[in-house]
């Protein structure tokens, strides 16, 4: 490392520019007009302003266009074979599974995995994420369908209840009151209600793109999500325990009930099928050993990872058709799946007004899950995505894969890292993937009827194991940020305490409550200059710092908004009361090198001005307990953290420089940005505060107040002669005492009744 000498520092500048010199020097540019109206116009007319902006935006809006083209078979063909296949078999499984979770038959999670494939290869942006059934989106959609179903059902109780009134005192058809009550709803099964919501989660997640939205996955911070996710994990594993152990299941609701139902499966065990918990247990150490052992020991000598959850699907499917796990153990199986893709059919539309609150929380979830993946692999990769148009990416997939019979979907971390190990460079890995389940849906259906439910119990929760182990996380959280420890501790808990919708909303709101704390009361700094050079930074931090007689620098690290204003306010009188006391031990240091005699002499010495003191302190007039010591002369505030201001803060600033200039000390503002000087002149601000006391930088201001031509709040505002005949009751109006010339005499003072 190069190593600076003391002629390698610039000299530090002499002279002081303010803010309005500096300014007109480098010719200032006010900023440019535009209403919102106007915006909104040349947005929606833009791709429209010519043949080549319209074919553009065009090829933005399928991305497929753009990269297809450009495709190396030769660099990339054989790995997007490679990881495509490998991928689609891991999917296979997964889809099955994940299917229980929705509540819905197990083709229907093929269904769901194929057609998003599909037709994100389209939309999609990034190189190596997998879409396909995920297993906390399933689960948030299979809360959604049961929480669709209990409103339907309370809004048939309450249109039969209308009908009995109505009809009281008179003979009434139970048939004809069955027709008429939700008459439309009565055929309605559990797929027709999960596509439903796909379809209007991937309207939600459109439009969402279309107005630029994506910005609001930023309100789910990696803390909520991975609190979130390990919350929603023990849902997932717990709600499986059931099926591992063959046992009937219970319902519980309210606070806590996945803990009451964790409780209750323990009580039952007693009642379990045997052989179903032995099959449990062999999955559990076959995928154990395979994924954890094989594929991680071998890593180097193996050229494509094992899929092991497929294997297991295998040997379990052929050992229960074998040995007739069903017949003759009463073992639990997928029994019939269909072959074949179904004709599209329409969405129930009607169901709107039953799903507002789910599909916003389902899509606002996947958006958060898919655009972190985004970012992951980005990172990791060197890669680029455009988030807006992800939007539009899943958004359209889960729009259009509607009518197919599907539920919601995502991206998925696992998968997703086994593709990139498998050799993926580009969004065709997935049209292989997609092959891959296409096989499976047309001819290999009926060959997992026979697949033991407990399986895909140990699948599911063995999925799982990765999301826990974010768990490790709290020990660094911790270290680094106790705020984002506690989000992610909260978002668990709430997650885990109520079922993962309420557990979401509370997460989110915890989660901005602390950006409020943190902006309530951020951190100041007051500053010290470093050496001789221009630079001021945080006192405390650098050994070589000078401090500036009678001048306190002072930083707060935030927007001055209304409701950190007051905490502005607080910190500055500490800043200049730690000043003050720094300063006054440095002066009775000095005071020490004087005579004895000196200080006895002085002691003895009482003044006009200390006698008339006292009594003002008496009447009230004047109090010694929140005086500012005279040691303070000079404050200048570094506007540079100041990234946004609001009325109220703006008229904080205008008070508190007239306050203090009142109490002899003048406040310099150094380093305000070209907005903030903008939102001043919009408020009038420099009609109460001159721009002279504005300043580029701090060295500027510092400049000017050792110079003789600096501006002073006393020689700015000439201080009024006070008017002793006012009164307001027995206390004399304080502003008045505060504009009175330090050194002039004080008269004879008469209290009035």
């Amino acid at each position: 490392m190069e190593v600076l000498h003391e002629e390698d520092i610039i000299t530090p500048r002499k002279t002081f520019l303010t803010q309005e010199q500096f300014d007109n020097i480098h010719q200032f540019l006010p900023p440019p007009k535009s209403s919102i109206i106007s915006k909104f116009g040349k947005f929606l007319t833009k791709p429209f302003g010519s043949i080549t902006k319209f074919l553009y935006f065009i090829i933005s809006f399928v991305p497929i266009l753009r990269w297809l083209p450009n495709y190396s078979i030769k660099n990339s063909l054989t790995g997007d074979i490679m990881a495509g296949i490998t991928i689609g078999i891991v999917q296979v499984p997964q889809g099955i599974a994940y299917a229980l979770l929705t509540g819905v038959d197990p083709i229907y999670g093929l269904y769901s995995s194929f057609f998003a494939i599909i037709f994100y290869i389209f939309f999609g942006t990034s190189r190596y994420v997998s879409i396909g059934s995920f297993a906390i989106v399933s689960l948030m959609t299979g809360v959604a369908a049961n929480n669709v179903m209990i409103k339907l059902e309370k809004e048939a109780l309450t249109q039969r209840v209308y009908y009995l009134e109505q009809h009281t005192g008179k003979q009434i058809d139970m048939n004809n009151l069955t027709e008429i009550t939700l008459n439309e709803f009565k055929n309605l099964d559990r797929i027709t209600l999960v596509t439903t919501l796909s379809f209007f989660v991937g309207l939600v997640q459109i439009t969402l793109g279309i107005f630029h939205f994506d910005f609001l996955a930023s309100y789910l911070s990696d803390q909520v999500v991975s609190g979130f996710a390990v919350g929603a994990a023990v849902h997932v594993c717990v709600v499986q325990f059931n099926k591992l152990f063959q046992l009937e299941s219970k319902s519980f609701h309210g606070f806590g009930y996945i803990i009451k139902q964790f409780i209750d499966v323990c009580t039952r065990l007693n009642h379990a099928n045997l052989p179903s918990a032995l099959i449990s247990l062999f999955g559990f150490v076959f995928l154990y050993f395979g994924k954890d052992f094989i594929n991680v020991y071998y890593k180097k000598i193996l050229p494509l990872p094992i899929p092991f959850d497929f294997l297991l699907v295998a040997l379990a499917t052929y050992g229960s058709y074998l040995f007739q796990f069903h017949e003759k153990f009463d073992v639990n199986i997928v029994n019939e799946v269909p072959t074949g893709l179904q004709y599209p059919t329409l969405p129930r539309l009607d169901l709107f007004p039953y799903m507002l609150s789910e599909m916003a929380e389902i899509s606002i979830v996947i958006i958060a899950i898919h655009l972190s993946m985004c970012k992951i692999f980005n990172s990791k990769m060197g890669t680029k995505t455009d988030n807006n148009q992800e939007l539009y990416a899943i958004g359209f997939t889960a729009l259009i894969s509607s009518f197919f019979k599907v539920y919601p979907v995502s991206s998925a971390l696992g998968r997703s890292m086994l593709n990139v190990e498998c050799g993926a460079s580009t969004q065709l890995a997935g049209f292989f993937t997609a092959l891959v389940l296409l096989f499976v849906i047309l001819f290999l259906g009926p060959l997992l009827a026979s697949l033991p439910m407990s399986i895909l119990a140990v699948i599911i929760i063995f999925s799982m194991k990765s999301i826990f182990l974010k768990m490790k996380e709290l020990k660094s959280l911790w270290k680094i940020s106790k705020i984002d420890f506690f989000i992610w501790v909260v978002s668990f808990v709430a997650t885990t305490a109520f079922n993962v919708m309420q557990g979401l909303l509370i997460s989110i709101g915890f989660a901005l409550a602390t950006v409020i704390f943190r902006m309530q009361w951020p951190k100041w700094h007051g500053l010290s200059r470093l050496g001789e050079t221009e630079e001021y930074r945080d006192e405390g931090r650098y050994g070589h710092n000078e401090v500036i007689k009678n001048v306190v620098v002072f930083r707060f690290d935030a927007p001055l908004l209304f409701i950190n204003v007051d905490h502005f306010e607080k910190s500055i009188e500490l800043a200049i009361k730690k000043f003050d006391g720094c300063e006054s031990k440095r002066n009775s240091i000095e005071d020490d090198s004087q005579s004895t005699n000196n200080n006895n002499n002085n002691d003895l010495t009482i003044t006009s001005q200390m006698i008339n003191k006292s009594l003002l302190e008496k009447i009230g007039v004047l109090s010694n307990k929140n005086e500012i010591n005279n040691n303070v002369k000079h404050l200048v505030i570094d506007c540079s953290g100041f990234t946004v201001v609001d009325y109220t803060s703006i008229t904080a600033l205008m008070d508190l420089f007239h306050q203090f200039g009142k109490k002899n000390i003048t406040i310099y503002f150094a380093g305000a940005k070209a907005p903030i000087r903008d939102q001043f002149e919009k408020c009038g601000f420099y009609k109460r505060v001159p721009k002279l006391f504005f300043y580029p930088t701090i060295h500027d201001a510092i400049l000017a107040i050792k110079s003789l031509s600096g501006p002073e709040f006393n020689k700015t505002f000439i201080p009024q002669p006070i008017d002793l005949t006012k009164k307001r009751g027995s206390i004399f109006y304080q502003s008045q005492m505060d504009y009175r010339a330090v050194d002039s005499e004080i008269p004879e003072v008469t209290i009035y009744d």
